[in-house]
């Protein structure tokens, strides 16, 4: 799986009006053609590569790519990004029907959002569709499905 930082785009050395002044007392050059058409690829590339999401700064992770390990007894897990060595991740969690296991508190703040199936944190019973925030440090009670569960999360992986 690749991962690309983001860049941000530097802000001009030059005010506005300098690099007017200096445009309209440029003298027009004729390129060779071969630089010409080198240049014009290199751009067209560029842009093609950005409207298929594939420059630096894009990563993409089809439905069958990537892949799926047991973290526990009936939790399969796929990690779809990991920012840095802060253990701080982004994935998907596969969770058998039956599914149980103890509350925990959250290193980080953690993002749900079911996407099959049902899940309960303690007494809050979440379903395809919901979104639930836990806070760092935050509590929740046990987490249970009869159904089964897939969800999308950010957080730590429970410990």
């Amino acid at each position: 799986m690749a991962n690309h930082e983001n860049t941000s785009v530097a802000p001009p050395v030059l005010d506005e009006d300098i690099l007017l002044l200096l445009a309209e007392n440029q003298e027009e050059v004729e390129l060779p053609p071969e630089l010409n058409a080198r240049m014009r690829n290199n751009i067209l590339s560029n842009i093609a590569q950005e409207e298929a999401g594939i420059l630096p700064g894009f990563t993409t992770v089809r439905a069958n790519e990537g892949e799926w390990f047991e973290a526990m007894p009936g939790a399969q897990i796929k990690i779809l990004h990991r920012e840095g060595d802060s253990g701080l991740l982004t994935y998907l969690a596969k969770l058998s029907p039956g599914f149980e296991m103890p509350g925990h508190p959250h290193p980080f703040d953690e993002e749900c959002i079911m996407l099959e199936g049902e899940l309960w944190f303690g007494d809050l019973h979440l379903k395809a569709g919901d979104y639930h925030f836990a806070s760092k440090g935050v509590h929740h009670g046990r987490l249970k499905t009869e159904t089964g569960a897939l969800a999308f999360l950010k957080g730590a992986l429970p410990a």
